[in-house]
């Protein structure tokens, strides 16, 4: 909420007041449009400083929900349930898209859409996220089951502007992901967030 324009109408009301014009009725309808101010300019969206939110999560993976092969690419889906410590405490579930080419790229790129939901450095609510991962397979060998400890990652993630709720709406910002030694025991987050206005100016 910004206090100067109300503060302003309220210092015009006590000069307006001490004038030879003064009316009850006038004086009203400026504290009336002062209360109107306030309320207009609570929308709901804080204006916080920014938050660096550094922390791991672990994935506990589905089976796959759909899969099928188009050349050298295996395609898949399956769901996530991923467990945050550190700056984020909380749970996410994502939807995993993978496309894993183990004949050139010998790398896998997912795409993963999420909801979390617990605290950020104590505020607590939920927000949406999009991440892209490119996992390294280069160790893996064709058509033998490569374990996840094999497989480091790295990645980007988004939060989605507008998907904030409870103490975290207005939320916005996003980062890096990359898979600690040995991948398979967890992943690093270092994210940059900011909040209301912060987040239409760097739109």
């Amino acid at each position: 909420m910004k206090h100067k324009p109300i503060r302003d109408v309220f210092i015009k009301t006590r000069e307006i007041a001490r004038g030879p014009k003064a009316s009850v009725a006038g004086i009203a309808l400026i504290l009336l449009t002062a209360a109107l101010l306030a309320i207009g300019q609570s929308n709901g969206t804080v204006d916080r400083a920014e938050i660096t939110a550094n922390g791991t999560f672990t994935s506990v993976p589905s089976a796959n929900i759909g899969q099928q092969t188009v050349g050298d690419l295996v395609i898949l889906s399956r769901y996530s349930v991923n467990s945050f410590t550190g700056s984020l405490a909380g749970t996410s579930v994502s939807l995993q898209t993978i496309a894993r080419d183990d004949v050139t790229e010998k790398k896998a790129f997912q795409t993963n859409t999420a909801s979390f939901w617990g605290t950020l450095n104590g505020l607590n609510g939920g927000f949406s996220t999009i991440a892209h991962v490119v996992a390294d397979r280069s160790q893996c060998v064709l058509g033998v089951p490569c374990p996840a400890s094999l497989i480091p990652l790295e990645g980007k993630l988004v939060i989605i502007e507008g998907t904030g709720t409870g103490e975290l709406e207005g939320i916005c910002g996003g980062g890096s992901l990359k898979s600690l030694v040995p991948p398979d025991s967890g992943t690093e987050y270092h994210l940059t967030v900011r909040f209301g206005k912060d987040c239409r100016a760097s739109n």
